[in-house]
C-alpha cells in the first residue's frame, strides 16, 4: 500500500482544523435570553436552564457526531490517494523515453490522433501512477535528443514536459538518447582509488528505460545499458497502409536545355496493397498525372518530360488518404538563373557592351569591362589563376597563358592548340548547330560578315557555325573549361582608326539572344542539375555571391530567416524542419538558389511496427503497453463518505421530525 498526497502541507493543516472545530461546536452551549414568564415555574427543567451561563457543555455521547468526524477522515484518507502498484518489480526510478521522428505521425491508432499522441498519453497515464517515492524524467527523441525534463517526482512537471513534445518530419537515431539515459542512471567512475582528494561520484542506481515507439530505428549493437532495464512499449496499429514517394529528381537535357526530366520512384511500404493517382505539378499548376498500383513490398518508377527554359518548381502528389501524409508529397526543380561574374577586355565594343546590359542579360551577369593592356597585369595575373571570373570574353586580343574560367574569343584566337585558315571575303555561312544550347533560338542564315576567318580547332571540338571555308564559331573543352571562338570580327579598324561594323550580326534579334545563351550555358547562369534536396533537420549548407554580407531563407509556411553569408559566401542553415521549398533572396529580395526538403526514408516510411528492438546487447520484445499500473482506492472511499454524509442527514431529519 502507498499513498499519493493530493494537498500542500497547508492546505492539510485547514482540512485538519475541520473536525477540530465540529467537536468544539457540540461543546458550545446556547445562550438563552432571560425573560420573566409564570408558567416556567411549573416545570423544574426549564427553571435549571435559566441558570444555565456557562459557554461549554459536558460532551455527551451523539451518533451525529460520529458520523461527521468519519465522513471527514474518509475524506482526509481519500486526498491522501491509497493504492498498490500491480507491477512489483518496478524501480522507483523511470526513463521515459518518446520517440518524435517522422514515423510518429502515422494515424493507425485511432481514436488517437496518431503514434505521437497515443505515446503521450500512454506515459501520460504511467506519470499518473506514480506514487509519492518514484522519480522520473522524459526524453524525445528523433534523429537528435531532447531532454524534456530530468529526474524529479513532481508529476505537474512532468506532464508539462511531456505537454512541451512536439512531433518532427526528422529521421529516427536512438543511440544518442540511450546515452543520455544511461549516462544519468550509470554515472561513470573516473575517479582514482587512492586519491582521497577526489570527489567520489553517486553510486549507480537502477531505472526503467521505458521506450515508446514503433521501432523504426536501427538496432544499437555494442552498447552497455548498465543498470538501464529495457521496456518497449509497441505503438503503431496491426495492417497500416502507405504508398510513399521515396525519391524524386529533375534534370535538364544537356542536347535541349529546355527539356527538363523529372524522375520518381512510388514504394508501397504499408501492409496492404494500394492504389493512386500520381499528379505532377509544375510552379503550381497541373502538367501530367500517372496512375500507381502496387502490392505491399513493390515499387515503381515514373518519368515525365516537360518543357521550361527558366528555373522550374515541380511537385508531385499522391492522391491517397493513407497512413503517412507526410511521404505523399515531394519536391524538386531547377534552380534559378544564378549571377555570374563576366571579365570583357576588349578596345572598345558598343553591341557587345549594349547585348550585356539588357534586362535579361543585367539580372544574370555582372560586368566588368577592362581594355587589352590590363592583361599584362598582376592583378588579371592573380585572378585569371584564381579563376575568379564565369566567363572571359578576349575581343580582338588574347592572353599570354589560358585562364581558369570558360573563355570566348571574339576575332582572335587562344594562344595553344587553336589555329585559322586564310582570310576570306564575304563569308557564306552553310550549317548551323541548332540542337547546342548556345545556338537555340538563331536564325543566321541571312548574317552579312565582310571578312572572316575559317577556323582549326583541337581534337573534341563541336563546330557551332560552318561556312565554306570551314567552322567559324567553335567550342572546345580544356581541363575542365571551355573555349568558344568566334572566326570573325564584330567591329574592325579602319585605316584612320575608327571603328567599323564587320558584319550586321549586332542589328539582329538574334544577336542579344547569342549573348543571352552565352551567359546562361557557357558562363553558368542557369544550371543544368536539379536543385538540392536535404531531408527535414539536416543542416543545409550553401554557397552564394561572397558580395552579400546578409541573405535570406524563406521557409514553406512564410517565415523569414536572415543569415551572415562567410567571406566565400557560404551559408549554414540549420532550421530545414518543414517539408517544401524554401528561397534563398539577396538583401534586394532578387531570389538567388532554392532547395527542396523532403523525406525520402524507406525506413520512416514503413509503418509496420517491429516486435522487438536491439538495445545494447540484448533484443528486446514488445511488451503490453500498462507498464506500470496502480490500483487505486480513493474513488471507493469517497463513495463511503457520500454513503455516512447521506445516513448523517437522514438521522439528523428524523430527530427533527
Amino acid at each position: 500500500m502507498s499513498f499519493i498526497p493530493a494537498l500542500l502541507p497547508w492546505q492539510w493543516a485547514v482540512l485538519a482544523a475541520v473536525p477540530i472545530g465540529i467537536i468544539l461546536l457540540y461543546f458550545l452551549k446556547l445562550r438563552r435570553q432571560s425573560v420573566s414568564v409564570p408558567s416556567t415555574f411549573l416545570w423544574s427543567k426549564t427553571i435549571e436552564d435559566l441558570h444555565v451561563n456557562s459557554l461549554l457543555q459536558r460532551l455527551r455521547r451523539n451518533l451525529l457526531l460520529l458520523l461527521q468526524l468519519l465522513a471527514i477522515a474518509l475524506a482526509a484518507l481519500a486526498l491522501l490517494r491509497p493504492g498498490v502498484h500491480e507491477d512489483a518489480a518496478s524501480t522507483q526510478r523511470k526513463v521515459f523515453l518518446l520517440d518524435s521522428s517522422a514515423s510518429m505521425q502515422a494515424t493507425d491508432v485511432a481514436p488517437d490522433a496518431n503514434r505521437f499522441e497515443q505515446a503521450k498519453r500512454l506515459i501520460g497515464e504511467a506519470i499518473d501512477a506514480m506514487d509519492d517515492r518514484d522519480v522520473a524524467m522524459v526524453i524525445a527523441f528523433s534523429d537528435r535528443t531532447d531532454v524534456l525534463q530530468s529526474f524529479t517526482a513532481d508529476r505537474r512537471r512532468l506532464r508539462e514536459s511531456l505537454a512541451r513534445a512536439q512531433v518532427t518530419s526528422r529521421p529516427t537515431n536512438i543511440l544518442e538518447a540511450l546515452q543520455a539515459a544511461a549516462g544519468l542512471a550509470n554515472p561513470n567512475h573516473t575517479h582514482q582509488a587512492a586519491d582521497a582528494s577526489d570527489l567520489q561520484p553517486a553510486a549507480a542506481l537502477p531505472a526503467d528505460l521505458l521506450l515508446y515507439s514503433d521501432g523504426k530505428f536501427t538496432g544499437v549493437q555494442d552498447f552497455d545499458l548498465g543498470n538501464l532495464q529495457p521496456t518497449y512499449v509497441r505503438i503503431g496499429g496491426d495492417e497500416p497502409s502507405n504508398l510513399a514517394i521515396v525519391a524524386f529528381s529533375a534534370e535538364r537535357n544537356p542536347e535541349s536545355p529546355a527539356q527538363i526530366q523529372a524522375f520518381a520512384t512510388v514504394a508501397n511500404l504499408g501492409s496492404v496493397a494500394a492504389g493512386t493517382t500520381a499528379t505532377l505539378l509544375l510552379d503550381g499548376a497541373f502538367i501530367d498525372a500517372e496512375e500507381v498500383q502496387l502490392e505491399p513490398g513493390e515499387e515503381t518508377g515514373l518519368s515525365f518530360v516537360i518543357e521550361a527554359e527558366e528555373a522550374a518548381q515541380l511537385e508531385l502528389d499522391l492522391e491517397i488518404d493513407d497512413a503517412l501524409s507526410l511521404d505523399n508529397v515531394a519536391y524538386t526543380g531547377i534552380s534559378p538563373l544564378r549571377l555570374v561574374h563576366v571579365l570583357v577586355v576588349t578596345p572598345g565594343n558598343p553591341p557587345l557592351d549594349l547585348a550585356l546590359t539588357t534586362g535579361q542579360a543585367a539580372a544574370v551577369c555582372n560586368v566588368e569591362t577592362v581594355p587589352p593592356d590590363y592583361l599584362s597585369t598582376e592583378t588579371y595575373q592573380q585572378r585569371a589563376a584564381a579563376g575568379r571570373d564565369d566567363l572571359i570574353i578576349y575581343d580582338r586580343c588574347a592572353p599570354e597563358q589560358m585562364p581558369q574560367s570558360n573563355t570566348f574569343f571574339i576575332g582572335s584566337l587562344p594562344p595553344e592548340a587553336w589555329q585559322r585558315k586564310a582570310v576570306s571575303n564575304q563569308v557564306l555561312l552553310v550549317d548551323i548547330a541548332r540542337s547546342h544550347p548556345i545556338m537555340r533560338y538563331l536564325e543566321l542564315f541571312s548574317l552579312l560578315i565582310a571578312e572572316g576567318t575559317a577556323l582549326v580547332p583541337p581534337d573534341g571540338a563541336t563546330e557551332l557555325i560552318t561556312a565554306e571555308g570551314g567552322p567559324i564559331l567553335a567550342i572546345a573543352p580544356r581541363q575542365g573549361y571551355q573555349d568558344l571562338v568566334l572566326g570573325f570580327e564584330l567591329l574592325s579598324a579602319a585605316d584612320d582608326g575608327q571603328a567599323i561594323a564587320n558584319t550586321d550580326w549586332q542589328v539582329q534579334r538574334s544577336w542579344p539572344v547569342f549573348v543571352l545563351n552565352l551567359l546562361r550555358h557557357l558562363a553558368g547562369a542557369a544550371d543544368v542539375a536539379a536543385m538540392a534536396s536535404f531531408q527535414p533537420g539536416q543542416t543545409v549548407s550553401l554557397r552564394t555571391e561572397n558580395r552579400h554580407a546578409m541573405v535570406e531563407i524563406q521557409a514553406p509556411d512564410g517565415q523569414r530567416h536572415p543569415l551572415t553569408t562567410s567571406h566565400s559566401g557560404a551559408v549554414l542553415f540549420s532550421r530545414a524542419e518543414e517539408i517544401g521549398f524554401y528561397e534563398v533572396r539577396d538583401p534586394s529580395q532578387r531570389l538567388i538558389d532554392r532547395f527542396a526538403v523532403n523525406l525520402f526514408d524507406p525506413q520512416e516510411s514503413d509503418l509496420q511496427p517491429v516486435e522487438s528492438v536491439l538495445l545494447g546487447y540484448e533484443a528486446v520484445a514488445a511488451a503490453d503497453a500498462a507498464v506500470a499500473y496502480r490500483r487505486e482506492y480513493w474513488r471507493w472511499i469517497l463513495l463511503c463518505m457520500l454513503g455516512v454524509m447521506t445516513l448523517e442527514w437522514w438521522l439528523y431529519t428524523r430527530r427533527l421530525d
